[in-house]
């Protein structure tokens, strides 16, 4: 039986969790209350305590636990650490360097990290995994900075996966500019996937345990943030927002999410983002 443990049990990682655990796998995870470590146990997961501040906070007992696995999965939104006003941005940093030299430390052999598109900032082009990154926010600019110590860190293989906008359960969206008015780069393409591609996406890549690898993930339609937008937000019965004039020619940063489509398989569920919003409003 394949072990994994799971930092983050979060949106992403307990359906994850869940999933493994229908698949064969042993699953162990991470989470920052004793009410959260009650609460996954009742789904089979081995849940442990254990905040990163950014040193590694938990009881002695259970970082042996929670690290006797194959691989370990991180799934930690950069941007919530970041609304913390006690919080430095060194922190984040700080916090995936001292999990994952524990985790190493503890025989972990194979990481998968969840990153984001941040990393290559605003351009209007194409982008694939060869772009450079020139990061423009914060959260950009710490993301490459944890994938570039990944990348170098000796002793483990390492995963990374760029995740486009979410969309899924509680996370419709309809909600996210309803009502807003005269946005700019209304003909730029969208780039969302899916929560279950995310899902399917680390699972191909825990199975076969390689490492080394980077991979966007995107929905491969993209369309205008102008068209999708209103009629996301009117499926719900939501105002629509609205855009200011256009520039013609200009598609903004159109994410390709296909190599890992031909490298590992996967198949993408939702490959326009229109049908992600017939899977988007219920809530779980």
């Amino acid at each position: 039986m394949k072990r994994v443990a799971i930092v983050g049990l979060g949106w992403i990682g307990m359906p994850l969790g869940i999933s493994l655990i229908a698949a064969g796998w042993r699953v162990s995870g991470s989470k920052t209350t004793q009410n959260g470590v009650d609460a996954v146990r009742m789904y089979g997961i081995d849940g442990y305590c254990l905040q990163l501040k950014p040193i590694l906070s938990c009881k002695e007992r259970n970082l042996p636990a929670l690290f006797s696995v194959d691989a370990m999965v991180i799934i930690l939104p950069v941007t919530r650490m970041l609304l913390s006003s006690t919080r430095k941005d060194k922190d984040y940093l700080l916090s995936i360097q001292n999990l994952v030299k524990s985790a190493r430390d503890f025989g972990v052999s194979h990481i998968v990290f969840t990153s984001s598109i941040s990393v290559y900032g605003t351009r209007s082009e194409i982008v694939n995994e060869n772009t450079g990154l020139s990061p423009k926010s914060v959260a950009g600019n710490i993301l490459r900075e944890v994938e570039n110590w990944l990348c170098q860190t000796t002793g483990i293989v390492v995963d990374i996966l760029r995740l486009s906008g979410l969309v899924g359960p509680n996370r419709h969206p309809g909600y996210f500019l309803a009502g807003k008015k005269e946005l700019e780069n209304g003909s730029h393409g969208v780039n969302l996937v899916h929560r279950d591609d995310v899902i399917a996406a680390i699972i191909l890549l825990l199975k076969d345990g390689i490492g080394g690898r980077i991979y966007n993930l995107s929905a491969s339609k993209h369309p205008a943030r102008n068209e999708f937008y209103p009629y996301a937000s009117m499926q719900l019965g939501l105002k629509p927002p609205t855009f200011t004039t256009p520039s013609r020619g200009r598609h903004g940063k159109i994410i390709d999410g296909s190599k890992i489509c031909r490298e590992l398989g996967l198949v993408y569920l939702y490959s326009d983002p229109v049908c992600m919003l017939r899977s988007s409003s219920y809530i779980i």
